[in-house]
């Protein structure tokens, strides 16, 4: 007990020592750290001692301003903001002593930031947590576009304009051209930012026992912000995998155009320019130019409106659409109006979806996709009838993006060729012998779509709607060559529900329907889908639970995902999870009903 009360007499001694000296030191911010989550960004100010706080959520034009106290001036490296919709940071010292954080955003959010004292390795921390998802509210004075906390016990902010539902698994700000950031005035010559990711995962199958994958994705990415306020951005992408079964198995896939694809590709490893674009303002317009991902959808698990960029399906849809999405080549321009904003998109880059390949898991073999040869026939497989004209054969689209009455909405337009082709059907006779001749085509489609969104309180309502005028169907005659033409109307409608700070409850109803239908077409006339995604942290966000299923009410099949994950640090996570399929042959999620796996895996960020 002695021993206790001189520790005690001691601690406090030291604790009060600075005060008796009269003098204070100012602490100091020693790293600035980003993490990427799934359902919020967190930025980490990483310092030397205790600070105190305002924090002011802006809407005009978006952005977070941060004045912290007693800091001193000295400025750490800028994190690497890919995939968040932070655009830019900028920190300025203040005539109090402290310092000014501004955080740029690329759209108006819902924020939540708190103290951390020190634990362990760590120190002193200010944590920013930015929603893509309106977190729970807690009542908090308003003045004007303005809302403020202060840095004592965690506090949880909404901006004016509430925020548009985002895309699945995270928010990305690929929806919009970011707003290049003017630096402070002492950085003339470009500024260099290396991070990247490495993604470890394991996949045992568990139906059709064995490895699946023993896969590592490394990401590395380079940023340089020129003192013009352009940035330009360089993402590469380095697979290996020691199995090998999910392919693709030739060098350069027959989907991707002659300046898209990787630079060197097998079973086992890829090396590939994931994105290279440069971000710039001009004529009162940001410009976003090269290879990139344009986000248009809102939903969780299937796309409706999210088609301007292919997706890679060689593991199906079970990946983070940002992850599996292929980049384009275009031009992106976005200019602000007096109320709302208009994108414009050009697209030069003739790359389609890249489809599982036979004989590997995912390839697909549900009559609805694919043809099925009678028992007996052969079948011949023709070259792809692919555009390859970077001009005659561009893809086109507008978006016009508003806040209205407290909607967010969107009106968009995309005149594109369909990245899933038609197979047209022919038999024919070869040497007394039946043959499927099938014959892959890209066909032309236009595509007019919409997307709301709000809050209520700690609900967000959303939806989303599309009308294709052409999209083509399997069916099951040879007549017509074994496809019909009909136009399509599918949307999504989706209620999610922010029950707590760190909890979310998500349900979508997605309707595709053919008014061409015909009696002969696989598919049915009406196909109705729900979905249920649950969210929950645990251990002030240590842990993470998230299980996404969807069921299809006409062929009864489900694909249930759930994942477990723990963050061990800041930019490093583990996980368990699985992915599980049910159903017949015939169903979208049933045909992979053998292909059901268990996970584990981790993401390093550095």
């Amino acid at each position: 007990m002695r021993g206790l009360r001189l520790a005690a007499i001691v601690a406090f001694a030291l604790a009060i020592l600075p005060l008796a000296c009269g003098s204070v030191q100012a602490a100091q911010v020693q790293d600035l750290r980003v993490g990427r989550h799934s359902d919020k960004t967190r930025l980490v100010f990483d310092l030397s001692a205790p600070v105190t706080y305002t924090a002011q959520t802006l809407v005009n034009p978006p952005r977070v301003v941060l004045d912290i106290s007693s800091v001193d001036g000295g400025q750490p490296p800028q994190p690497p903001l890919a995939d968040t919709p932070i655009s830019g940071v900028q920190m300025t010292a203040t005539a109090q002593g402290g310092i000014q954080v501004t955080l740029f955003l690329s759209h108006p959010v819902t924020t939540r930031s708190f103290l951390l004292p020190p634990h362990q390795d760590r120190g002193d921390r200010l944590v920013v947590d930015i929603y893509g998802r309106t977190p729970q509210a807690v009542a908090i004075p308003q003045t004007g576009n303005t809302e403020i906390q202060t840095g004592t016990v965690p506090a949880v902010t909404r901006p004016a304009k509430k925020p548009a539902h985002p895309t699945s698994a995270r928010a990305s700000p690929r929806e919009t051209v970011s707003r290049p950031v003017s630096p402070a005035p002492d950085q003339s010559a470009p500024q260099f930012g290396f991070s990247g990711t490495w993604e470890q995962e394991w996949a045992y199958q568990t139906e059709k026992t064995g490895n699946q994958k023993f896969e590592a994705i490394v990401e590395p990415r380079l940023d340089v912000n020129f003192s013009s306020g352009t940035k330009m951005v360089a993402i590469a992408r380095i697979r290996l995998d020691t199995v090998g079964d999910l392919g693709p198995f030739e060098q350069r896939p027959d989907n991707y155009s002659g300046v898209n694809g990787p630079i060197y590709n097998d079973e086992n490893a890829e090396l590939s320019l994931r994105e290279l674009y440069l971000d710039t303002e001009w004529a009162g317009t940001y410009w976003r130019l090269g290879k990139q991902q344009v986000v248009w959808g809102q939903a969780d698990g299937i796309k409706v409106l999210d088609v301007v960029n292919p997706q890679s399906f060689r593991e199906f849809i079970l990946d983070d659409f940002d992850d599996s999405r292929i980049p384009l080549w275009m031009v992106n321009a976005e200019m602000p109006l007096d109320v709302g904003s208009l994108q414009l998109l050009w697209i030069p880059d003739t790359t389609y979806h890249e489809l599982a390949e036979a004989d590997t898991p995912y390839f697909l073999t549900s009559p609805r996709w694919v043809p099925q040869p009678a028992p007996g026939q052969a079948v011949k497989v023709s070259s792809f009838d692919k555009p390859d004209d970077p001009l005659s054969d561009s893809d086109l689209g507008i978006r016009y993006s508003a806040f209205l009455a407290g909607w967010d909405i969107t009106l968009n337009y995309l005149y594109h060729y369909q990245d899933y082709p038609v197979l047209y059907q022919q038999l024919e006779q070869s040497n007394g012998t039946d043959v499927l001749h099938v014959e892959p085509t890209y066909k032309r489609n236009h595509l007019t779509g919409a997307t709301l969104s709000n809050s209520f309180d700690s609900f967000t309502l959303r939806a989303e709607v599309a009308y294709s005028t052409d999209t083509y169907h399997t069916t099951g005659s040879q007549t017509r060559r074994g496809i019909h033409e009909s136009a399509e109307l599918a949307s999504v409608v989706g209620l999610d529900w922010q029950y707590s700070s760190d909890g979310l409850l998500s349900a979508q109803w997605f309707l595709s329907y053919l008014p061409d239908y015909s009696q002969d077409i696989i598919r049915d006339e009406n196909e109705n889908i729900a979905s249920l995604l649950f969210q929950q942290s645990f251990t002030n966000e240590a842990w993470q639970l998230r299980v996404l299923g969807l069921y299809s009410l006409d062929d009864e099949d489900t694909m249930l995902q759930i994942k477990l994950k723990y963050w061990l640090m800041s930019n490093l996570e583990v996980w368990l999870g699985g992915d599980f399929f049910h159903g017949t042959q015939r169903g979208t999620f049933g045909q992979f009903e053998d292909q059901s796996r268990g996970l584990i895996g981790l993401e390093y960020g550095f």
